[in-house]
């Protein structure tokens, strides 16, 4: 729209290019619309340069009223015998000050125009005049004119027209539109023009503005055609929206097209919206979505047919060289390293060397050993051809995102023997198998392989057999918790060696046999958990060299000899059970020195003695049980410990039904 107003306005200023004018003089702009195509759009006639007249007189442009604008009739002139007052036919009254314009009665085609609506009744139905020459060609054959490089845009507001003389340009009256309609026009404007044009503007309210850009005159009121040349604007105006209209419909049709194909291609492709083929499960990693999977099942039947493929060879070699598994598992048909093996060699995307294909090798050998049969591979925290092993849940590498540094398993409802080829993994810190109680089997002997290894975690599995004397190699150890298993047997004395232990749990086991040797190394050890096992032997002299001890829980063992009163040094020790054993001996005052201490359970034992008033001074003590021991004697009121239990936080007083307790908690 906004296009069609500039041409209009390149149109307009190539007409009435008047010179000076008299008083009263007028000038008349003209325009043509095409009653044929019906076109909006408008067309500004070439008009004639009025020459200087004097008063009165009228400058009257040519107007078109065809398509094809036909000359204007000279025969239609005014008749020069027409009496002063005598009016002439079918004219139409103008503005104040305006001269009438002729116009012949068979004029039919305008006064069509005007009962259309698309000539305002109070534009001039037909202007002849014999002085101005008529069009010599359709509009339609007329050559636009090309537009100013220094072409402007002029925003207007209001119902307000501009007459604009710039210069030696020509006068152009240009209507302002109403709100909702167009707002914005362009104007040539000389970008080069002097301070010396005493360029102004005067604006009147609801009828037209005059722009004095060069000269000293003000052009006179613009006629009634203007008001037909701001109908057609505002007509070409919404023809151009129309066009736009339709332009937008035909996007939007194409583009609901575009849509259907490209929802109904792969509908029909998949067989109008049916299920796509399911792929048998062959109990392997879970493949990348971009990645065919791949029929494993001829290699894991480990078929003679078949022959091996070259990458299946050289990981097979390589693992026998690392003694990774034993090697007649790999000919073992459907066994977890067979399985494990295809998969590396003929399925895996990420096994491009020795370490990759190592680590991956023993940890689907995991997954495949230990996975309940119903989540082997499948779950998407496993294995998977294209991601690597160190983005695993659970799995932890080095810096160089690629060995393998921990492995943290715990709570994952595994099932099965606990593998060997974990002990490949030779850079591992921390083995973290805990609290998944249908694992059984031994603790392999491979573990021992894993000498960078700090910690090691297998409490509450189902693991039988003995300790394996091997893990005597892991000296970097600091956590050993073997706790809530079925091993069996003693301590191997190569356990010595594990000086670097700050926990040993091997509590609820059925070890046995003597410790106090191999204890007594590990003097960095804080807590140790000997209780519900079998062990037997003195132990309590061996811990004395134990300075940094804080727990210690020998409960429920064949241990025997008395409480030393060295153990009275363990500035930091806070949990001292030897209950259900075989002690005996009194009680030693000086343990009341322990200001640390806060559970002492000595009970079922058979200890003679009676209670230390020492042990008031056991200001953080808060469980005492001293029952089915051979202590006697009366526990009153006065006594430390019953003043203790009333001040402090001894909360856990037992002292059993031989002793008459006044202040015992049962």
């Amino acid at each position: 729209a906004l296009s069609e107003a500039r041409k209009i306005k390149a149109k307009m200023n190539q007409s009435n290019q008047g010179a000076k004018q008299g008083p009263g003089a007028q000038t008349v702009s003209s325009l043509d619309a095409s009653l044929v195509d019906r076109k909006i759009n408008a067309k500004v006639t070439q008009s004639m340069t009025g020459a200087k007249q004097g008063p009165g007189a009228q400058t009257v442009s040519a107007f078109s009223d065809s398509a094809t604008a036909r000359k204007i009739r000279e025969n239609d002139k005014q008749p020069k015998d027409m009496k002063k007052g005598e009016k002439m036919k079918n004219t139409k009254p103008q503005r104040p000050g305006a001269q009438a314009v002729s116009a012949d009665d068979d004029s039919d085609q305008i006064r069509l125009m005007q009962k259309k609506g698309r000539l305002p009744i109070d534009a001039p139905t037909n202007t002849k005049n014999s002085d101005i020459p008529a069009l010599q060609q359709p509009l339609d054959d007329i050559q636009e004119p090309e537009l100013p490089d220094d072409l402007r845009i002029h925003p207007f507001s209001g119902n307000t027209k501009t007459t604009v003389t710039a210069g030696d340009s020509a006068s152009v009256s240009v209507p302002l539109y109403p709100e909702g309609s167009l707002s914005s026009l362009a104007f040539p404007f000389n970008r080069n023009q002097s301070e010396d044009d005493d360029v102004e503007a005067h604006t009147n309210q609801n009828s037209y503005s005059s722009m004095r850009i060069h000269g000293q005159e003000e052009l006179p009121e613009a006629s009634n055609v203007d008001s037909y040349a701001r109908w057609n604007i505002k007509g070409a105006v919404r023809a151009g929206f129309k066009k736009r209209r339709c332009t937008i419909a035909i996007i939007i049709v194409f583009c609901i097209l575009a849509v259907g194909l490209g929802v109904g291609i792969p509908l029909s492709s998949t067989g109008g919206g049916t299920d796509p083929p399911t792929v048998e499960d062959t109990n392997v990693p879970s493949l990348a979505p971009t990645v065919a999977p791949i029929d494993l099942k001829p290699c894991f039947s480990a078929d003679a047919s078949i022959t091996p493929s070259e990458q299946f060879e050289t990981i097979r070699s390589s693992l026998i060289s690392q003694n990774i598994s034993d090697e007649a598992l790999f000919d073992e048909p459907f066994s977890p390293q067979r399985k494990a093996l295809c998969w590396v060699a003929d399925a895996d995307q990420k096994s491009t060397n020795e370490i990759q294909w190592t680590q991956r090798y023993i940890l689907a050998v995991i997954f495949n050993e230990l996975e309940t049969p119903e989540n082997k591979f499948e779950s998407s925290t496993r294995l998977e051809v294209s991601v690597t092993e160190c983005a695993l849940d659970g799995v932890t590498c080095a810096e160089d995102d690629i060995t393998i540094t921990q492995i943290k398993f715990d709570n994952e409802d595994f099932e099965g023997n606990l593998p060997r080829e974990i002990g490949g993994l030779v850079e591992l810190r921390v083995l973290d198998l805990s609290f998944n109680e249908d694992v059984t089997g031994t603790i392999p002997n491979e573990f021992g392989n894993l000498v960078s290894l700090t910690t090691l975690n297998l409490e509450n599995l189902d693991l039988q057999g003995s300790l394996p004397s091997t893990l005597g190699q892991l000296t970097n150890l600091e956590f050993m918790i073997l706790a809530f298993n079925d091993l069996v047997g003693p301590i191997p004395d190569e356990y010595a060696n594990l000086v670097n232990l700050v926990e040993f749990n091997i509590g609820t086991n059925r070890l046995s046999g003597s410790v106090g040797h191999i204890v007594n190394q590990w003097t960095s050890i804080e807590y140790l958990n000997m209780g519900l096992n079998r062990f037997n032997g003195t132990i309590l002299d061996d811990l004395i060299p134990l300075s940094l001890l804080r727990f210690f829980e020998g409960n429920q063992n064949s241990f025997s000899g008395t409480l030393p009163p060295e153990l009275a040094d363990l500035n930091f020790l806070s949990i001292f059970n030897i209950a259900f054993n075989d002690m005996d001996g009194t009680l030693p005052t000086e343990y009341g020195e322990i200001l640390s201490l806060e559970s002492l359970m000595i009970r079922n034992n058979d200890f003679v003695s009676t209670l230390p008033t020492e042990y008031g001074n056991l200001k953080n003590l808060a469980t005492l049980l001293i029952q089915k021991t051979d202590i006697t004697g009366d526990i009153t009121l006065s006594h430390p410990v019953c003043i203790h239990s009333f001040t402090g936080v001894l909360i856990n007083f037992v002292a059993g039904k031989d002793i008459n307790c006044a202040c015992c908690s049962q």
